[in-house]
């Protein structure tokens, strides 16, 4: 049994969040489906699942887009534990019904989220600040929630941030799992996208240190929630039992 990690870049993936689960002792499934690695066909050997960030369109229709959200929608009605990091989040979004579109304005850098009354209640968000700095790249959104979701924070640029839906999947907007190295990395990446949308490289660069211990102290909480709450050992244990 193991968590299902999938990736869309060679930019981005799970990071401090998949360095956590596997200090926890969790198994990892790493599918890198931008390079044409192919996804499970089933669940059965998958305690979890973790969609990750990327740089496309959430709209796409490249090859393995309809696998991950018959995946996604699978996963979700069989309440097996998801978690979905920005494209990651707008790709399950998608995958049960809900809208997509561009944003007014893109959040590149460090942007204040703060929780709705059910985040500031809900056990993943736990020890979470009602308003805080988190880290943001992206210039779509989730602009409907599927039906039956959860509103859990919102930005002044992008009213989701975090939400859920059922009892096991969630999901943000944001960008908790970074590394600073991975924060350098995009933005050389996307130098002429940060120029055109008028926002300062060295700002963001300013801020990431401002910030960064501050948001590792909490998104390490996060983690907790995550490895200990959401995908517990001992459900991987006892399925192994059976």
């Amino acid at each position: 049994m193991s968590i299902l990690i999938i990736e869309h870049s060679n930019l981005t993936g799970s990071d401090r969040l998949g360095q956590r689960l596997l200090e926890d002792g969790h198994r990892l499934q790493v599918v890198r489906v931008h390079l044409g690695e192919q996804l499970p066909t089933d669940l059965d050997e998958i305690d979890g699942v973790i969609s990750c960030g990327g740089p496309q369109d959430p709209t796409c229709d490249e090859p393995w887009v309809e696998q991950e959200l018959n995946l996604l929608r699978t996963a979700n009605k069989i309440e097996l534990p998801v978690f979905g990091l920005c494209l990651g989040s707008q790709l399950l979004a998608r995958a049960l019904g809900g809208e997509l579109s561009t944003c007014e304005k893109p959040e590149m850098g460090w942007y204040e989220v703060t929780l709705s009354p059910v985040g500031c209640s809900d056990f993943i968000l736990t020890g979470q600040p009602w308003t805080g700095q988190q880290f943001q790249w992206h210039n779509w959104q989730v602009s409907t929630l599927p039906d039956g979701a959860v509103l859990l924070a919102s930005s002044e640029y992008c009213k989701v941030q975090a939400w859920m839906i059922g009892i096991n999947s969630y999901a943000v907007q944001y960008h908790p799992e970074c590394t600073k190295e991975r924060i350098e990395s995009w933005i050389k990446d996307d130098v002429a996208l940060l120029n055109d949308a008028g926002i300062s490289t060295s700002k963001i660069e300013e801020d990431t240190e401002n910030n960064f211990n501050e948001y590792t102290r909490l998104t390490d909480r996060l983690f907790d929630s995550i490895s200990q709450i959401l995908m517990p050992m001992h459900t991987r244990l006892s399925r192994q039992r059976q």
